[in-house]
């Protein structure tokens, strides 16, 4: 997703242990060390519906993975809020163990910090009030996404006269306004900002002219580079979860298509 979307500044560390088991009775699933003794320190993104602050815990699709996570292996979680660049740079400096927000896996990211298996695909999609699912469809419409976005230059080379926002705010403003007819938007993004709407979301149909959608980005979490069994323990846990269906399950609580889950094999965007 685009780094600049949706992120807030930094704010003071705040301590989350609620429903973790944390017991003398606990046993740990899995065996391996953290930042700080019993807790595991996150930098989360303020991006839903990816990764969220709410009630005083982290929420989103990846923070109830982790919070998962965290109650299986009996941690306290600790968390601060961080930008996205912030984020990245908080686990590859050993101030956070994990980083949350819907990261994709890309080759830059990939050289200074461990990407996790791969949790979910953020697959993309067309929001607009006409319910818009193809690329034919779009064509000869008054299109828009976001600056920043893998699919940019395929959809400017498609569908002429297609335009870029600096961010996923002004898209849906002009969505909804009337303004563009559609925006190609990630889904869960999408999901959130026209909620409450007249404007539809949905997966834009495969057509091999945007790439996006036939090969979706694939979501991680950011992890250590000098952690070999967390980043063990955390990839075993994201199987898991996927072959219980526990992912698809949380991403359809937050309005996602449960196929995201479906991640294939892993890769990296260069």
């Amino acid at each position: 997703m685009n780094t600049a979307r949706l992120s807030l500044a930094a704010v003071a560390l705040t301590l989350s242990g609620a429903g973790l088991a944390l017991g003398q009775d606990c046993t740990p699933k899995h065996s391996f060390t953290t930042l700080s003794e019993g807790t595991l320190t996150v930098a989360l993104t303020n991006t839903p519906p990816y990764s969220a602050e709410k009630d005083g815990a982290i929420s989103g699709i990846d923070g109830d993975l982790l919070a998962k996570f965290a109650e299986e292996n009996c941690l306290k979680i600790a968390y601060e809020i961080f930008t996205y660049p912030a984020a990245v740079s908080a686990v590859q400096t050993g101030r956070a163990d994990v980083a949350l927000g819907g990261f994709y896996r890309t080759a830059a990211r990939d050289k200074v910090i461990t990407l996790s298996t791969p949790v979910y695909l953020d697959q993309l999609a067309v929001a607009s009030k006409d319910g818009l699912s193809t690329v034919d469809q779009l064509i000869g419409k008054k299109i828009g996404t976001v600056e920043g976005y893998d699919w940019v230059m395929e959809m400017e080379d498609t569908i002429d006269g297609s335009t870029t926002y600096p961010s996923s705010l002004n898209l849906a403003q002009d969505v909804q306004a009337g303004r563009l007819d559609a925006g190609l938007e990630g889904f869960g993004a999408a999901v959130v900002l026209h909620a409450g709407t007249d404007v539809k979301v949905v997966l834009l149909e495969a057509d091999p002219r945007i790439t996006a959608t036939t090969l979706a980005s694939q979501t991680a979490f950011l992890l250590p580079k000098n952690n070999e069994e967390f980043v063990t323990a955390v990839n075993a846990s994201i199987e898991d979860y996927r072959s219980a269906g526990v992912i698809g399950e949380v991403l359809s609580a937050y309005g996602l298509d449960p196929s995201a889950a479906d991640v294939g094999e892993s890769r990296v965007i260069d």
